[in-house]
């Protein structure tokens, strides 16, 4: 099906319909709503700005001669869908509508209707966010807002929608509720438009007494939280009283928030990388592997490393790496680094079966083999002693599944889909954890096929880690039988994807931290494999991987010499400079010189580009804040864009460099094309240069200046700094190459920006 955006034309391919919408797929890859289309005759009109809680509208569609409207979409569930099972809880009611209402009533103040409001148009995403596809453009027909937030507000604290009698009036919530609070029936039933009740005239007027309320209610101290005495619950309850378990929910939590139709994504994924250091290098050694060597060249920065091997790859590795580092940082560490170990090889499996059954997203496929063993993990991790019981009991002849349930209360699978579920990780993902007990039918979603992936690749690792050969072929066997026909491999194919696992895992085993032990599972991979035990295998450089192995790990060797600069370098002013330079520093940013050049022959995002410069200089500079300013006409001022580091998000707004007549050294600079190097802010000889504004702003006491001018023109420029005096001198070479970088990137504005 065709669909016609705001600006260029897609196509949609139809998921399924609920009441009077389509989900649908875009050729780009995300989820579109499509909705009836109330009449909009403009071909091209003005359309409301993004909003946090406002799905935007992206284009028009048709099906069987009918037009639609397109909505962008995301992962999760449909209040509808929620609704189905029972009202919110008023709490979580009111919250709800509370952003709702925050959402409308923005898109009213700025002239923009609103369309039908139903439960199927608003989305509870995975990350807990909320996304309402109700705005239309700009003098199209809407529908009051008012009644539909109440009639919604109904819907959520009653189940059921408010649907007028024979008199044309509409029930009271208490006669679906009993319970519910009067002062509440009032707020609802004046919003519906009942003349008995004090009327709400505007959307603003039904938010206070909403808000009111809750407030009202966290006076009286009626808000008590319920206890969630499920096994579940209590077994949660025990992990989130210990120090590492909230530590690794934020962790996961943070790379999962990122969503994928987030248009700073690769920003936002590079900053929540870097704030881990060992989690940062994890991950570049791991890009520069021979496992992701098909995606071609080196990458030296986080933002490279995105740019090669996509986003989804680096996310889902990141995911894992956290996973890992956080599973294997205790003392008992023995059984448990071998349960990771054990859970690493199954991922790898999983991945080596997706790639041979064509499945798109490899990465995906890995993430869903390592946590699929997340409930035992936790329970090793967390509940040590009931895992050694469970262990005897099933050494007894017990059922894993059974003797789990006798011990913590529910099985393993139960567990690790309950805390994924706590963590907001995506439903197939979670899906995937569960254990397919009997001969699955043929995948029909992504879902099913992650499931299938990660029971198989926990089966065949099991098989090929068993005791003796008879158990290692009872175990293909058993595998093959009960999934072989949905995979569609036959036990051949079955035990190829294996052995290039069992490689794979002898590979990367040391970039994710899993040391050899004498007799665990990487020493048994490599029996296996007809290679040697090597001794101190936990010292190798790469648990036990031969010396081509373990080069194609390291990074990539600086260039022999950096690419020349623009012809018309900036003014040479005198600049703090070291007696001699640093090799790891140069060696960074060497590597980053030769990874922009190669970047700009061929195709690239002018930002990304950008974000591998400043990541480059925040982590092999030692500086506590970086980032890039771009001149704004606007403003006559050169504005903060994007960085990293310390606080960054909220420096960013502050960081204004005004370009009026003052002397200060800001403007100075950037007139005269200079760089600079400021060693203390508070030196007599500069500070009655340095601006009001900008010790306002909470900066470090030494700052570099780097300005970006094309034809004489201010564009922008680079601003580093650190906190202490003289805690950014830079040698000569490393001078050198952040100005090359620098050069580099008026390169890559000039080609993507030929009128700048």
């Amino acid at each position: 099906m065709m669909g016609t955006g705001m600006d260029h034309e897609t196509v949609y391919t139809l998921i399924s319909e609920a009441g009077a919408s389509w989900l649908a797929r875009a050729e780009e890859g995300h989820l579109a709503l499509l909705l009836p289309d109330p009449g909009i005759l403009d071909e091209h009109p003005e359309v409301l700005p993004g909003h946090s809680v406002l799905a935007p509208l992206e284009g028009r569609a048709e099906i069987d001669g009918e037009r639609w409207l397109a909505y962008r979409w995301r992962d999760g569930e449909r209040l509808s869908e929620r609704l189905a099972l029972g009202p919110l809880g008023t709490v979580a009611a009111l919250q709800l509508l509370l952003q709702l209402l925050e959402g409308a009533a923005h898109a009213r103040l700025l002239g923009f209707p609103l369309g039908r409001l139903r439960a199927e148009y608003v989305l509870l995403g995975d990350d807990k966010s909320v996304s309402l596809a109700a705005v239309l453009p700009k003098g199209s027909p809407g529908e009051p807002p008012l009644a539909g937030m109440a009639e919604l507000l109904f819907h959520t604290l009653s189940g059921q929608l408010p649907r007028r009698d024979e008199d044309g009036t509409i029930p009271l919530l208490s006669s679906f509720s009993p319970e519910i609070d009067p002062r509440l029936e009032a707020i609802v039933a004046g919003a519906l438009g009942d003349p008995a009740y004090p009327a709400c005239e505007h959307l603003l007027d039904l938010r206070s007494a909403l808000t009111a309320y809750l407030t009202e209610l966290g006076e009286l101290d009626e808000v008590v939280p319920e206890v969630d005495n499920s096994p579940l619950g209590r077994l949660v309850r025990r992990m989130e009283n210990t120090d590492d378990f909230p530590a690794l929910s934020r962790a996961i939590g943070a790379i999962n928030r990122i969503a994928d139709a987030d248009t700073e994504k690769l920003q936002s994924l590079a900053t929540v990388i870097l704030r881990d250091f060992s989690l940062t290098n994890k991950v570049l050694r791991l890009a520069n592997s021979a496992s992701y060597s098909q995606f071609g060249g080196g990458a030296s920065t986080i933002s490279r490393a995105v740019m090669v091997l996509g986003f989804d790859t680096v996310k889902s590795l990141a995911m894992t790496l956290v996973l890992i580092e956080h599973l294997t940082n205790r003392e008992q560490a023995g059984a448990l680094k071998e349960e990771v170990a054990r859970a690493f090889f199954a991922s790898l499996i999983s991945r080596k079966l997706a790639e041979r059954c064509g499945y798109r997203d490899l990465e995906e496929a890995r993430v869903a083999g390592m946590f699929h063993l997340l409930g035992r993990m936790l329970t090793l991790f967390y509940f040590h002693r009931e895992a050694q019981e469970i262990d005897r009991l099933v050494a007894q002849g017990e059922a894993e599944t059974f003797a789990a349930q006798r011990l913590i209360g529910l099985s393993y699978a139960e567990l690790g889909m309950g805390v994924a579920r706590n963590w907001h990780l995506p439903d197939r993902l979670v899906s995937s954890m569960a254990q397919e007990n009997s001969k699955p039918r043929p995948p029909r979603h992504d879902s099913d096929w992650l499931r299938l992936f990660a029971n198989a690749g926990a089966g065949l690792m099991a098989a090929t880690l068993a005791e003796g050969e008879p158990a290692r072929f009872k175990g293909f066997l058993t595998v093959r039988d009960q999934l072989g026909d949905a995979l569609r491999l036959s036990e051949r194919e079955l035990r190829i994807a294996v052995d290039e696992a069992s490689r794979e895992t002898l590979r990367e085993a040391g970039v994710f931290g899993l040391e050899a032990q004498a007799d665990g599972v990487l020493s048994r991979l490599r029996h296996l494999a007809g290679l040697p035990s090597l001794p101190g295998m936990a010292s190798q450089t790469a648990a036990g991987l031969g010396s081509e192995e373990a080069a194609a790990l390291a990074p990539p060797s600086p260039p022999a010499s950096a690419p020349a600069a623009e012809a018309a370098g900036p003014t040479a002013l005198p600049l703090a400079v070291r007696d001699s330079d640093r090799p790891e520093v140069v060696e960074a940013l060497a590597n980053c010189v030769q990874e922009v050049a190669e970047t700009l022959v061929g195709e690239f995002r002018l930002n990304d580009l950008l974000r591998m410069i400043l990541e480059t200089l925040y982590r092999a500079l030692g500086v506590e804040r970086v980032l890039i300013a771009t001149r704004s006409v606007q403003r006559n001022a050169v504005v903060g864009r994007f960085g990293f580091g310390a606080d960054i998000e909220q420096f960013l707004p502050r960081f204004t460099l005004p370009l009026g007549d003052s002397e200060d050294m800001f403007r100075i600079t950037l007139v005269k094309n200079a760089d600079v190097l400021i060693e203390d802010i508070d030196s007599p000889s500069i500070r009655e240069r340095i601006p009001d504004w900008f010790r306002q702003s909470g900066p470090g006491r030494t700052f570099l200046l780097m300005p970006v001018v094309i034809d004489r023109k201010v564009v922008g420029t680079f601003y580093a700094d650190h906190s202490q005096p003289a805690g950014l001198v830079l040698g000569a070479k490393e001078l050198a190459l952040c100005k090359t970088l620098r050069n580099q990137a008026i390169l890559a504005i000039r080609q993507k920006t030929p009128n700048a």
